[in-house]
């Protein structure tokens, strides 16, 4: 059996490699590589296919989500409730724009948050003073705001959650870096908050040529605010209204993201049937559950997880399918509340995320994969399932 790769991207540009060289190469003739008519173009493009009023490129995902905190008004200090389940960028972009992670678990069967972990992090790790704020319980910090991140490529309830944080008079920004054509009834992400960020990493549904970032938001004001902070705090030539980061999406990464912009609803669609292929395969066994997605939007599956019922498992069937030559990664091995970096910051029991850590397992899941070897990984992961003595 030929191997099954986790990702491949050479598939990928043997479909679109016509189309991103004569991009690249209309940027060459140019020879303006910095912002310019080609990212403003791209910018409007990427706005109109999310729905969204303003996008403003940006260097990388984790760029996106630390100036999108700052022009959302996170101030030196601040904490910020932020999920402990998710990649790394998600928290280190609130201590690298100044302010301090407050842990809060997720949902256990949708793996994002929800009004009631955000609610049960504000009662188990802040307390409410005479003023009404919230603040954390370690370091008296001021809770301000939410990250949001839509993980695995659903996004997570934003109505209920935007109304909750209201309530408690909290701003949300939202980490859609895995989420990008992803809707909840009808609705991208950034419609209802102050922002949303996204990554255009090479292996994500929109993938570049190497790093860049983009933020959405219906706030003209708060767009500004991130086109100044992307060029040193500068909305004109020379004159900085305030210290900003060197933070610009490249034409070249703009040219190259336009040209496999068309053909994005396409790949989304290829992975959400991928994605049901899997789901009805794995119904009747007990092992391992399938994703629990909300029916009331459109994931576009960034990640086909799995969770193992016993964490021995998850080790052993991962195992034997790269034995057996098939690709399959864990996102994410290590949860944040226990990584070395944010120890300071570390606030409670995370019983939810900890198992989730131990007993995930990501199947391969892009457009390119073919029927035949999706259908080979199925037989494989059943197949290593039911060895070992599993129950």
């Amino acid at each position: 059996m030929s191997p099954i790769p986790f990702f491949d991207l050479t598939r990928q540009y043997g479909q679109v490699g016509e189309q991103v060289k004569s991009a690249v190469l209309s940027v060459l003739s140019t020879q303006q590589f910095i912002l310019g008519e080609t990212v403003s173009r791209f910018e409007k493009k990427i706005a109109d296919f999310l729905g969204t009023a303003h996008a403003a490129g940006v260097a990388s995902g984790t760029d996106a989500l630390i100036l999108l905190l700052k022009a959302a008004g996170l101030e030196p200090g601040d904490a910020v409730l932020v999920p402990s389940f998710t990649f790394y960028a998600s928290a280190s972009s609130v201590c690298l724009a100044g302010g301090r992670p407050v842990w809060t678990e997720v949902d256990e069967n949708r793996y994002v948050v929800s009004p009631e972990t955000l609610e049960n992090a504000l009662l188990t790790q802040c307390v409410q003073g005479p003023d009404q704020i919230y603040r954390s319980r370690q370091g008296n910090h001021p809770v301000r705001g939410i990250v949001v991140v839509h993980l695995y490529g659903q996004m997570a309830d934003m109505e209920k959650i935007s109304a909750w944080a209201g309530s408690r008079g909290l701003w949300v920004v939202e980490d859609a870096c895995q989420s990008i054509g992803a809707r909840l009834h009808g609705k991208s992400a950034g419609i209802l908050s102050k922002g949303a960020a996204y990554s255009f990493f090479p292996t994500k549904n929109l993938g570049g040529g190497g790093d860049g970032g983009l933020v959405t938001t219906e706030d003209a004001q708060l767009a500004e605010r991130i086109r100044s902070l992307r060029v040193h705090g500068s909305r004109q030539r020379y004159i900085h209204e305030e210290l900003g980061y060197n933070s610009r999406l490249d034409a070249l990464q703009a040219a190259i993201l336009e040209a496999k912009l068309e053909f994005l609803p396409g790949w989304n669609a290829r992975r959400q049937t991928l994605a049901k292929r899997y789901t009805e395969s794995f119904s009747g066994q007990d092992v391992f559950r399938a994703p629990d997605w909300n029916d009331s939007g459109d994931s576009v599956y960034h990640q086909y997880t799995i969770e193992f019922r016993r964490p021995e498992d998850r080790d052993r069937v991962k195992k034997k399918m790269a034995e057996a030559g098939v690709g399959t990664e864990i996102y994410y091995p290590v949860p944040q509340h226990r990584q070395r970096a944010f120890q300071p910051y570390f606030q409670g029991d995370m019983g939810i995320t900890d198992r989730l850590s131990s007993s995930v397992l990501s199947l391969p899941i892009f457009p390119e994969l073919s029927d035949g070897e999706q259908d080979t990984i199925i037989r494989v992961l059943l197949d290593a399932s039911r060895q070992g003595g599993v129950s």
